[in-house]
């Protein structure tokens, strides 16, 4: 049954300014009071720094990769088969709270890095992430309450090595800022179990990487991690290989990871045919590629590092703003980088002109940034 949200006077006010500040940009299946006061509480009800982010947003939500929908699709990205769902139900036990357990420890995230590309590994967790948000909403929804996700990370076989390091300051911590960014105070907290005697290294280089508010909701349990656990969610919405001699009292079906075979890496000479654009430490820079309405423009990116990009639209060939142009692809404000297999994406043009491809690498102090491209009009 539908409950009336429990939400204060002072927030409804803020909630209609904010929701009357998007609403040619908000679609009837995100405009709920939760969504909004998501965006409010994870940035201090600041309009200012929400704005932009919200209308980043919600235009991703629009585009492409049809945000609304895409949870309606069965989970069969895949990638899928080897990142296998975590979702379980409600915690219970922590009000309010549905449990995701991710297998951190045991998923091959190098293999994936290595087999596909970065936004096809992007589709498939955001698959996920709508999922929770789908099933908070729900949540929320029946019982009047903000909800959130306890997302449990399960730290069970991790190694300690170069890959480790490249993947917590490269790939994860991407992962992480993405969803910092789009999923705004969706995660109550992040428990860490299993974790090993190195814990502390990782946590060391992995914390400055984090946005304040995920290191905040960080809790890494010790040895006695299943009964601290239990104190947290019901045994029914736990994973049962958790279960031992001593413990077994967890039920949820939740597959194990899946190793992929470095048979499937990808192996290919991309730069062979590919183009370069530098971008210097501190700047910006732009590739403009000329197309007419219903023309196919298909691209293929390398990079070495991790960058900021989007993809705009102008009449004007010198123009260099993209606040004065159509946003044409959602803006990603950190693509994990080096690469190790390009991304490659294609969009219908709507409208003759010259489209922009922006790459930022205004974050970096020092090292420049070189994109190896391959851009088609068909």
């Amino acid at each position: 049954m539908k409950e009336r949200p429990k939400i204060s006077d002072s927030d409804k006010a803020h909630i209609e300014k904010l929701r009357a500040a998007v609403s040619q940009e908000i679609t009837e299946y995100y405009d709920t009071d939760f969504n909004l006061l998501r965006w409010l509480i994870g940035h201090n009800y600041n309009l200012d720094v929400i704005l932009p982010k919200l209308r980043n947003h919600l235009h991703f939500r629009q585009s492409r990769w049809n945000l609304d929908k895409i949870t309606e699709q069965p989970r069969n990205h895949p990638v899928h088969a080897f990142w296998k769902c975590g979702l379980t139900g409600p915690a219970l036990k922590t009000p309010n709270t549905i449990v995701n357990v991710e297998q951190t420890g045991s998923n091959d995230y190098w293999g994936m890095l290595s087999t596909f590309p970065i936004n096809e590994l992007m589709k498939a967790r955001i698959y996920d992430l709508e999922m929770m948000l789908k099933r908070v909403m729900e949540l929320e929804n029946e019982t009047g309450e903000r909800s959130s996700i306890l997302y449990v990370l399960d730290l069970n076989g991790l190694k300690y090595d170069k890959r480790l390091l490249s993947l917590v300051t490269g790939a994860l911590a991407g992962i992480s800022s993405f969803m910092s960014d789009n999923y705004v105070e969706m995660i109550h907290s992040f428990v860490v179990v299993n974790a090993p005697s190195f814990i502390s290294t990782i946590w060391s280089i992995a914390r400055p990487l984090l946005p304040e508010r995920t290191r905040n909701k960080v809790q890494i349990f010790g040895s006695g991690w299943r009964n601290d656990m239990l104190t947290l969610a019901v045994p029914d919405v736990l994973p049962s290989y958790w279960n031992d001699d001593e413990i077994d009292v967890f039920k949820a079906n939740v597959e194990r990871a899946v190793t992929l075979n470095p048979a499937g890496y990808y192996k290919a000479d991309f730069s062979k045919d590919a183009q370069l654009l530098t971008v210097a430490a501190g700047k910006a820079d732009f590739i403009s590629v000329s197309a007419q309405k219903e023309q196919l423009l298909k691209w293929s990116i390398l990079s070495n590092g991790y960058f900021a990009y989007s993809v705009y639209f102008t009449d004007d060939t010198n123009n260099n703003d993209i606040k004065s142009m159509k946003s044409i692809y959602p803006l990603f404000t950190k693509i994990p980088g080096p690469m190790l297999v390009p991304m490659g994406e294609e969009i219908r043009c709507e409208e003759s002109g010259v489209y922009k491809f922006w790459f930022s690498n205004e974050h970096a102090w020092i090292q420049t940034l070189r994109i190896r491209y391959q851009i088609a009009v068909e």
